[in-house]
């Protein structure tokens, strides 16, 4: 019984341990601002799941909830929007990344992930055990979110699991990671129905910075405002770089209007 006891315990205080070594490693979050150097109004709106710049344009995943499920371009000088796929209700888009001649797709429920060529050719599927949330690549791995405190890594050949890195900033996990970016070495993640993007150490899974987005509100115009405060669903969503020029582009579910910008290092 003694032994027994001694191993409920134990058991009882592996988690807590588990946060405070997590803690204890990981550094106090900087502060980030983002600085807006230009913005630009999509000819139409798209329920953004995913964003990703590939080869100097903009690449989109959409979900259903207010449309259908597509694969856009979109073009950062103009904004007009060209429609490369269309599932309409079948499953429900979300994360989209591009790695070599592959372009992934993840659904929300289905459990799948949807793989074509740049021809928006269909080459096949694979089974996701999780639910689909957001979807980056660091070069070699996929890189997925479940809306959990986990970011998974997966072989792009089969889309087996190759380990996971629980995120935390100042010594509390954070859940809700949603759409992804991996970008100057870093994960960067929307938190999902919130304003914040933090920026992730993909090995130690510690946010290293975030950026509050809330003063994009004061650069929409009046209407866009209303609109996007008019439905819950309307949130931020939607975080691409661009090596060549070094800004990242972000957006928000059905927003009219993509920002780009640098973030910058307050503290």
């Amino acid at each position: 019984m003694r032994l027994f006891l001694s191993f409920i315990l134990l058991l009882l205080c592996a988690a807590p341990h588990e946060a405070l070594t997590q803690a204890q490693k990981c550094p106090v979050a900087k502060t980030l601002s983002f600085q807006v150097e230009k913005q630009i109004r999509r000819d139409t709106l798209g329920f953004t799941q995913g964003l990703e710049v590939d080869r100097g344009t903009l690449l989109e995943s959409t979900g259903n909830l207010f449309g259908d499920t597509r694969i856009n371009r979109i073009d950062p000088a103009t904004g007009k929007v060209t429609q490369l796929m269309n599932a309409g209700k079948r499953y429900f888009g979300e994360g989209v990344t591009v790695l070599g001649e592959r372009i992934y797709q993840l659904s929300w429920r289905e459990g799948r992930v949807f793989v074509f060529d740049r021809q928006m050719r269909a080459l096949g599927e694979f089974e996701n055990p999780r639910d689909g949330w957001g979807l980056a690549n660091d070069g070699k791995r996929l890189i997925v979110s479940d809306g959990s405190s986990r970011l998974f890594f997966h072989a792009p050949q089969d889309f087996r699991t190759l380990g996971s890195v629980r995120v935390t900033r100042n010594g509390r996990h954070i859940d809700s990671l949603n759409e992804l970016e991996f970008a100057q070495g870093s994960v960067w993640a929307n938190v999902f129905q919130d304003w914040d993007i933090v920026r992730i150490n993909p090995t130690t899974g510690c946010v290293e910075a975030s950026a509050d987005l809330r003063p994009l509100r004061q650069r929409m115009n009046t209407a866009e405002r209303r609109y996007i405060e008019s439905e819950s669903n309307f949130v931020l969503n939607g975080i691409a770089h661009d090596p060549a020029t070094g800004q990242f582009i972000l957006t928000g579910k059905n927003w009219p209007s993509l920002f780009f910008g640098r973030f910058v290092e307050l503290n």
